[in-house]
């Protein structure tokens, strides 16, 4: 029995223990060594499979890379690997990596090919996962990135991109910082001291800068991310835009405090009047007024009255604008009995006030334009009764109206408190008022500009308002189309 030399030994005990499938052929194809590797991934034992053609046993899906290979390695050369599939003794496949050698006598002789063949299915499995990672990230809405522990972006999805204004070849490499504003800078010193920790950052909401300058509000989570040991190499991050969602936030706030606000006026302004209203009827009732008293009394009673069917019925209009109900009935109408009839209903309290009410003179011919004459006049109610509200005792207001190029405009100016720049601009919002707060000066429920706003654009106008500032009165101006006489 030939002894073998130690060297020899120790190569076939490499070759029984290697993980990768180590076969040896004749040059005729005859299997002629089988590791347990071969066992494990083919399905044969060795005994079953040598002395048979490797071809017999075992099929390919890469039947031509297979002959090239084999070609290859009679000519004396190693082939080139081939990635394929093969179909196990049990019927299953298994994805593998094939390298053909030749086996050489000392004299450079072909006696035969070797085969290693290593197991991939798992690299095939961990590449398939990582590029449907990949496709997910790049697709999702939300931006994400990776960064390392120094705070340099690693990765950098199309969403961020988008977010942020940075392509991945604008930041990837550079610091994150390069999007947190100056004042936030400490932030991210907190967080990669949580990530170096191995915790994560959930749902944190803080403002991020976009490339060009611009700020964004965004809801940020932070995670470590771990190589195969366990060590923490880095972070993962997920930012998503909330912009729109907190300023909805706030809106949705502010309207809140303005109901609360508005329900508390409303419940001032409807207090008062009914207190006039009981008060006065109660001494009615109970017979404590002098008879040169009684009608004064009935007047309270009357005006208060009216002032409470006057917000009701603002309540009411605004209740219809917002269920789209609010609706016109335009006809053809002369303008001036319209503001006529709002001027004789101010005109008790510009009176009784001390403030001059002045109209424009009739004019020649009427001043024609479609609408509906009810809703019209409380325009003008609106705007006439305002000037008086806020135009000190000794003030005027002042009503003109010009007609050309196809539109009629009707001013009215006061010589009252003015208006700020910003009350300018939120003049005409239902509920807002310049006095409001717990200081209010002027009664009302700041509903009758928004009113009279909507109103004039239902017939097709415009209404705008002007002041040089507090101090300075006010000039708001209606204009309508002027219609043709019929």
């Amino acid at each position: 029995m030939e002894t073998l030399d130690p060297t020899t030994l120790r190569l076939a005990a490499v070759v029984e223990s290697s993980n990768d499938a180590i076969i040896s052929q004749a040059i005729d194809g005859r299997t002629e060594t089988w590791n347990r590797a071969a066992e494990r991934l083919f399905g044969y034992a060795a005994a079953d499979a040598i002395g048979r053609p490797f071809a017999d046993l075992v099929r390919t899906e890469s039947g031509a890379d297979e002959a090239r290979a084999i070609a290859t390695v009679l000519s004396g050369q190693v082939a080139t690997p081939f990635e394929t599939i093969l179909h196990r003794a049990d019927g299953t496949d298994v994805a593998i990596s094939m390298t053909l050698s030749p086996i050489l006598t000392p004299d450079g002789e072909v006696l035969g090919l070797s085969r290693i063949a290593r197991d991939i299915s798992r690299q095939r499995h961990l590449e398939r996962e990582a590029f449907r990672l990949a496709a997910i990230i790049d697709s999702s809405e939300d931006a994400i990135a990776s960064k390392d522990l120094n705070g340099i972006v690693q990765t950098w999805n199309r969403s961020a991109e988008r977010m942020f204004g940075y392509t991945a070849a604008d930041i990837v490499g550079r610091s994150i910082t390069l999007i947190i504003p100056a004042d936030r800078l400490s932030e991210e010193h907190g967080v990669l001291t949580r990530i170096r920790a191995g915790q994560t950052v959930d749902h944190f909401e803080t403002i991020r800068q976009r490339k060009d300058g611009t700020l964004l509000e965004i809801s940020l989570s932070v995670s470590p991310i771990k190589n195969a040991d366990g060590v923490i190499i880095g972070a993962s991050k997920i930012a998503r835009d909330i912009t729109e969602q907190r300023k909805l936030a706030r809106e949705l706030a502010e309207a809140g405090r303005a109901k609360d606000e508005f329900l508390a006026t409303l419940s001032h302004e409807l207090r008062t009047p009914l207190n006039a209203v009981l008060g006065y009827t109660r001494m009615l009732r109970m017979q404590q007024a002098a008879e040169d008293q009684r009608e004064r009394f009935v007047e309270v009673i009357e005006r208060n009255a009216r002032l409470l069917a006057q917000l009701v019925s603002d309540v009411l209009d605004v209740s219809g604008i917002v269920t789209g109900k609010a609706r016109i009935q335009p006809v053809v109408c002369d303008l001036m009995p319209i503001l006529a009839a709002a001027e004789q209903s101010v005109r008790p309290a510009a009176e009784g006030k001390g403030v001059t009410l002045e109209l424009p003179a009739e004019p020649d011919e009427p001043v024609l334009t479609r609408c509906d004459a009810d809703r019209m006049q409380q325009v003008f109610w609106n705007l006439l009764s305002n000037a008086v509200k806020f135009t000190p005792p000794g003030g005027r207001v002042v009503t003109t109206l010009t007609a050309d190029a196809g539109f009629v405009r009707i001013a009215v100016s006061d010589t009252g408190i003015g208006l700020s720049a910003d009350s300018l601009q939120r003049v005409f919002e239902r509920f807002w008022q310049a006095d409001s707060g717990g200081n209010r000066q002027a009664g009302g429920l700041g509903l009758g500009l928004a009113l009279a706003r909507h109103f004039v654009e239902l017939h097709g106008g415009t209404i705008t308002a002007a002041s040089s500032g507090p101090g300075c009165g006010s000039t708001f101006v209606v204009t309508l189309p002027l219609a043709r006489p019929t």
